[in-house]
């Protein structure tokens, strides 16, 4: 069955449905705004009709999910189709506000008896009995053994899921959270705040100690579980329950209470500082994902990625049913689309290299200048993506000095997701900058209207806490992957437009080598600029785009 852009509304839906209802799994990788997610949800719809297969789309945040069940209810009403939230988005009738869910663990079967009205128990029913369901990825892959029976998975955006074990499975305390919330609960929880702020400095010695990225011993590790159990914390936390109180320590307990739980099961886990935090995630994929998908059918929708086994594999899918024949990747884009879009590498910028030590600062502040530069002489929609945490603080700070500082919002590494969707529809509706460094913002995230992506630093990853050295291989297909969803975007439709801009001078000297790697043409589009030559560019495509 031949795919393109142009049949691809009519002919996807078959392609997934002919494979996952005969036992087989499917891929189709393409570019945005083609309907992919509408697509899934027609497939779903055949299988359960026609087939009588059990079915769940999964999605990698919320707004995708209410947008394929909204999809699902278009295409055909009659469907009964249940949507499954986390377990923090239902209202707990014991504490009568949103479910705690460290509180539902230790709870849930004592309510169950109870027979108490609880959201959270009717989702775990309802998943049971549903023939088809919606749900992010984070609920499938901490709830794996509720949807153990479903035959049939359809994973939307996929290419996020390949680094679901760090995306989704870990789980992290930020030292500076500990800082924060311990200000908080001192005048009313001084003990707490001591116990809060004893456990940042000694996390942060532990860190100094050993360093970034680096594994930590059954020892170290033994250490850290024994100050994280302290029961100040759980007796806190069920007080602050209770009576409503400190939502932020609530959350910070959930966070601790989980890296706590995966402490007494090293085997399958790794724990390790980074930036400023110690996580704890999966070692690998197969453990957690591969041995779930065995015997199931598994549709991935995707963009850009290179290869269908490779990202079949990457995903965990059983490959004894995926072949060639099962992958389609579509590279030709609409016409009208590349002149919507202006993509600029600037030949003027800063290094953006961690390798560049001390001189690093420097060329840090070069880079907060021309992103000020570009702020300041465009008022229109704007994503501004940095590789981290750290870079990201550093540009924050350098705006907040200046005129701009109004228009910005920040998403921060670990904000609490109904913030961040909040400020997603902040920028839906309005011409205000969001800056991040979530893998969120980079991928997946649909923003109509979006005009303007500045591309900080070469997103490469920090080393991987399993290798004893950088992966330079490794790292480098990591930073194309990123780069290319960052890149994405912009031109979500045919009647949108919008303009890309690296500053990262990286990108700039090895064009060449990674222009072929980018999807639909864009590496043919790129055009390479000055800065001043830059904006004087886009100023013109601006004042073109919105006067038509």
């Amino acid at each position: 069955m031949s795919l393109n852009v142009e049949n691809f509304k009519e002919r996807a839906p078959n392609f997934l449905f002919s494979h996952l209802a005969n036992d087989r799994n499917a891929l189709i990788d393409a570019p945005p705004g083609l309907g992919k997610t509408r697509s899934a949800a027609k497939a779903a719809i055949d299988l359960l009709n026609k087939k009588n297969k059990r079915i769940v789309i999964i999605e990698p945040t919320k707004t995708l999910r209410s947008q394929v069940f909204g999809y699902i209810e278009k295409e055909d009403k009659n469907i009964k189709t249940h949507v499954s939230k986390a377990w923090n988005d239902y209202k707990c009738p014991l504490i009568e506000m949103f479910a705690d869910p460290t509180l539902c663990s230790d709870r849930k079967g004592q309510c169950r008896e109870e027979k108490r009205n609880c959201g959270v128990l009717k989702d775990i029913d309802l998943i049971k009995e549903s023939k088809l369901t919606v749900a992010t990825f984070a609920k499938l892959l901490l709830s794996k053994g509720l949807f153990q029976d479903y035959d049939t998975i359809i994973i939307d955006e996929s290419h996020g899921f390949e680094n679901a074990e760090t995306s989704y499975l870990q789980t992290y305390v930020m030292f500076t959270r500990l800082e924060e919330v311990a200000k908080e609960v001192r005048p009313e929880l001084p003990a707490l705040a001591e116990k809060l702020v004893n456990l940042a400095n000694g996390l942060s010695r532990i860190s100094q100690m050993l360093g970034d990225s680096v594994p930590l011993t059954a020892r170290e590790v033994d250490r850290i579980r024994e100050a994280f159990g302290d029961t100040m914390f759980r007796n806190a936390w069920l007080e602050c329950t209770r009576d409503k109180k400190y939502p932020r320590y609530r959350r910070l307990y959930t966070s601790i209470s989980s890296i706590h739980y995966r402490m007494q099961n090293i085997s399958n886990n790794v724990f390790f500082f980074y930036e400023g935090s110690l996580f704890g995630r999966p070692k690998n994929m197969e453990l957690e994902v591969a041995s779930f998908f065995k015997n199931k059918n598994v549709g991935l929708l995707s963009a850009t990625i290179d290869n269908a086994i490779k990202h079949a594999k990457a995903c965990g899918l059983d490959m004894r049913r995926f072949d060639n024949s099962c992958g389609v990747i579509l590279t030709d884009y609409p016409e009208k689309r590349r002149k919507n879009r202006k993509p600029i590498a600037l030949t003027d910028g800063p290094v953006l290299s961690r390798s560049n030590g001390e001189e690093y600062e420097a060329v840090r502040e070069q880079a907060n200048e021309i992103l000020l530069r570009f702020l300041e002489n465009f008022v229109i929609r704007t994503l501004v993506l940095f590789r981290g945490y750290n870079d990201q603080k550093l540009a924050s700070e350098h705006f907040n000095q200046t005129k701009v500082a109004s228009r910005i919002h920040h998403v921060w590494q670990g904000e609490d997701p109904d913030s961040i969707d909040e400020k997603i529809m902040k920028l839906k509706e309005s011409d205000i900058v969001l800056t991040s460094a979530s893998t969120r913002l980079w991928e997946g995230v649909d923003i109509p209207g979006l005009h303007l992506v500045i591309i900080d630093a070469l997103p490469y990853p920090g080393r991987d806490p399993l290798d004893k050295e950088y992966n330079f291989k490794a790292g480098h297909e990591t930073m194309i992957k990123k780069l290319k969803q960052g890149l994405g975007r912009i031109v979500r439709s045919d009647d949108d437009w919008g303009a890309a801009v690296v500053i990262d001078n990286r990108f700039n000297q090895r064009f060449s080598r990674i222009a072929p790697r980018l999807p639909w043409f864009m590496g043919n589009d790129f055009e390479r600029l000055p800065l001043d030559k830059a904006i004087d560019e886009l100023e013109a495509f601006v004042k073109k785009r919105k006067g038509s």
